[in-house]
């Protein structure tokens, strides 16, 4: 019980982080959060760039946001609107741990949590390496 409340905290981060994303061209604000494992949370919007390229997702932002704050190790990331992350942040997010929970919620408010290594199950990252 007390994981699901920690994961509600954390959707509501990832909303809060929504509502500053930069998304004039897709029209799709996004905001993520990351919970490290010591109960911390960071959080990261969308950034959209006329250069696709340069833009950043919200996930990479709060990834990079508690990477700067020298935290390593995570539980869960938690996405809003509910949406998997592509397959370029969840190999980023495996070079943390593959065991980290990905986190959303539908909408009738229920949370669904998805292990990361169900999401790359053949992912290549620090772990497995020789």
């Amino acid at each position: 019980m007390e994981r699901l409340a920690e994961y509600k905290a954390l959707v509501d981060c990832a909303k809060k982080a929504a509502d500053s994303a930069y998304a004039p061209y897709s029209k799709m604000p996004q905001g993520a959060a990351v919970l490290s494992v010591d109960g911390r949370m960071y959080k990261g919007s969308k950034m959209e760039c006329a250069a696709y390229g340069g833009a950043v997702c919200a996930e990479t932002a709060a990834l990079t946001a508690a990477i700067s704050e020298g935290v390593r190790k995570f539980k869960a990331i938690a996405i809003h609107p509910a949406e998997y992350p592509c397959g370029s942040t969840r190999q980023m997010l495996a070079e943390f741990g593959i065991d980290l929970d990905v986190v959303t919620e539908n909408a009738d408010g229920q949370l669904d949590v998805v292990n990361l290594k169900d999401l790359l199950p053949l992912h290549f990252g620090p772990d497995n390496l020789s």
